[in-house]
């Protein structure tokens, strides 16, 4: 060697410069608050309701055109699978696959978008539909759990809802 000295970089430097931008980061981002979660929630709500009870419909005139015997039975047995209906339609349907490409109906009006917590780029599919069907649960094993779940939003730092934790989500303001 000729006395020359090979500068590569410490791994302290590359630490604290990685450190320094996620703190820079962390700085640049807002968090989408309990209020417009709550209205793009609503929003979604009555999108997914609306198109059960279209599809209800739809499901009334072919019973009622069919002549089947029984009919005001499977129509009463009808109106009592919508809801359940309903929830299978977001679970599945709806919110992943909406998510996946840039945000639900809801989401984009208010102005936000579900992305990974660590990069702060949109996730892979199977978080998106991960993390509905652990809201899913959450409903199914009693209401409770999803409203706590959705009020963990007022007292998490990255205002985060449970099934966000779970799945490192987070959702922020569309820049």
């Amino acid at each position: 060697m000729s006395g020359v000295i090979l500068n590569k970089p410490d791994s302290i430097d590359k630490l604290l410069s990685r450190i320094t931008k996620e703190v820079e980061m962390e700085e640049n981002i807002s968090y989408a608050s309990f209020g417009q979660r709550l209205t793009a929630r609503l929003v979604d709500s009555a999108i997914v309701l609306i198109a059960a009870f279209v599809i209800q419909q739809i499901f009334i005139v072919l019973i009622k055109s069919d002549n089947t015997y029984n009919v005001e039975y499977i129509l009463r047995n009808l109106d009592q699978a919508v809801p359940g209906f309903a929830i299978i339609l977001w679970v599945l349907i709806y919110s992943p696959i909406l998510e996946n490409f840039g945000g639900t109906v809801g989401k984009r009006l208010v102005g936000i978008k579900l992305v990974d917590e660590k990069t702060l780029q949109p996730s892979a599919f199977r978080f998106y539909f991960g993390r509905t069907w652990l809201y899913l649960v959450m409903v199914v094993v009693a209401v409770v759990p999803a409203i706590v779940s959705g009020l963990a939003v007022l007292f998490s730092d990255k205002k985060q809802a449970w099934h966000d934790q779970l799945t490192g989500m987070v959702c922020i303001i569309k820049n």
